[in-house]
């Protein structure tokens, strides 16, 4: 009885023990989950948020760009406003120096015209006076004349004389009289021109006032602008430290999520467990920080290998699988992968094929090794034709719209083509599946 009820007890434990073994493994998952979820979760919202900042890190280098312009404008602005003001001051000088040479003109004119006037006068008075004597020489008769003179020829040259002299004396009276009209005439000649300067003076002084208001609000203009180029840069360090901030935690959350899915089993690196895609075999590029390799997201690293393919030539299948993915028509130059396919296998890998020229399969298609699944191209990101061969563990790959990875300019020109994305831990080398070399 007691042995049977030791065996029950024992039986009791062993069902419990079951249960609360198979309750961890539940739980286990459960957590593993949520976690992953979590951190999936906080990879996105940094994702979106390096997004965000690529648009506005682009938004503001266009403001400064823009203000970088507008400041080199306002300098030449200023620089024609100084060489006006150059101008007015050198016309302002020589109109000053004109008006002084005006002046003396005048002067000289003003004297001349006061000693003809007295010229005039004194031949007036002669005039008169010679006119009063040959009226009273005309008054007396011959006999006066006769007795007054020696003789009658004395007295007839006195009449003569008397009319020559009065002759000259008019001839002179009205040579001065002309002389006086001619130096008036110049003198409001130069007295207009005088006012003509006088007025041309108070212009420039004018124009001269305005280029020195204007030359202020360009300066104070360029200052501002100056200062608002100055924001804009101190903004953009703001953003651009901002985006290596969130680059650097996208990177620690892809490695926890690396660490968390590290459950997933897939295979060891074994030579031979792909095929290769290509036929023959020239590696342009390898897997990892190359020399020649461009940045890859965070990882400073080329995420594939690169063979040497012209335009045409078939790319097969590097293991049986399904085709999880493809991008068959929508490209543009510099936007990722451009037209590529995605292949899932069995053992939680997945390859991509992109640049390609033509897509020959589509979603869903059971694939094997060996398959033409399309043929090489230049399509993407690529400066030539070549394949892009990539792995990588198939349950971190998001596919996610092109322009969410390129950076400014080419984030409009990418917007709305889909690509395959994954964290920089998910990315495994092909080198270490594929044949040996």
């Amino acid at each position: 009885m007691q042995t049977h009820n030791l065996y029950t007890f024992k039986k009791h434990i062993a069902s419990i023990g079951l249960v609360l073994s198979v309750a961890g493994v539940f739980c286990y998952h459960y957590v593993f989950a949520d976690s992953a979820s979590d951190i999936q979760a906080k990879i996105d919202e940094n994702n979106q948020k390096i997004a965000d900042l690529e648009k506005q890190i682009e938004q503001y280098s266009t403001l400064l760009n823009s203000t970088s312009k507008q400041a080199q404008t306002l300098q030449t602005a200023l620089a024609n406003l100084e060489l006006t003001q150059k101008k007015l001051q050198a016309n302002l000088a020589l109109t000053s120096q004109n008006i002084s040479k005006t002046n003396i003109t005048l002067s000289q004119l003003k004297s001349q015209i006061s000693a003809t006037e007295s010229k005039i006068d004194s031949s007036s008075e002669a005039l008169s006076e010679s006119m009063r004597q040959m009226d009273q020489a005309e008054s007396q008769s011959a006999i006066e004349k006769f007795f007054a003179n020696k003789s009658i020829s004395d007295a007839w040259d006195y009449i003569n004389n008397t009319y020559t002299l009065q002759t000259k004396l008019k001839s002179k009276y009205e040579d001065l009289k002309d002389l006086h009209e001619s130096l008036t005439a110049k003198e409001n000649q130069a007295a207009g021109e005088k006012d003509k300067l006088v007025s041309y003076q108070k212009t420039l002084s004018d124009q001269q006032q305005v280029v020195a208001v204007t030359k202020q609000e360009k300066d104070k203009l360029l200052t501002d602008t100056k200062n608002q180029a100055a924001t804009y840069n101190k903004i953009l360090a703001e953003k651009t430290a901002q985006k290596a901030a969130y680059e650097q935690e996208l990177f620690d959350f892809e490695s926890q999520l690396k660490s968390v899915s590290s459950t997933i089993t897939i295979p060891s690196p074994r030579f031979g467990i792909l095929s290769w895609p290509i036929s023959p075999v020239s590696i342009t590029q390898y897997f990892g920080k190359t020399v020649s390799a461009q940045r890859l997201y965070v990882s400073g690293t080329h995420g594939g290998i690169d063979f040497r393919a012209s335009i045409g030539t078939p790319i097969k299948a590097a293991m049986s699988g399904t085709v999880s993915d493809t991008e068959p028509t929508k490209y543009k130059s510099g936007c990722q992968y451009g037209k590529y396919v995605l292949i899932s296998h069995p053992d939680g890998l997945s390859t991509i094929y992109g640049h390609l020229s033509v897509v020959s399969v589509k979603p869903g298609d059971t694939v094997t090794t060996g398959q033409v699944v399309g043929y090489s191209g230049d399509t993407g990101y690529a400066t030539g034709p070549h394949l892009h061969f990539g792995l990588y563990i198939t349950s971190d790959i998001r596919i996610v719209d092109s322009a969410a990875l390129v950076k400014p300019p080419a984030v409009s020109n990418c917007a709305g083509i889909k690509t395959v994305a994954a964290p920089q831990t998910s990315y495994l080398d092909p080198s270490a599946y594929l044949p040996k070399l």
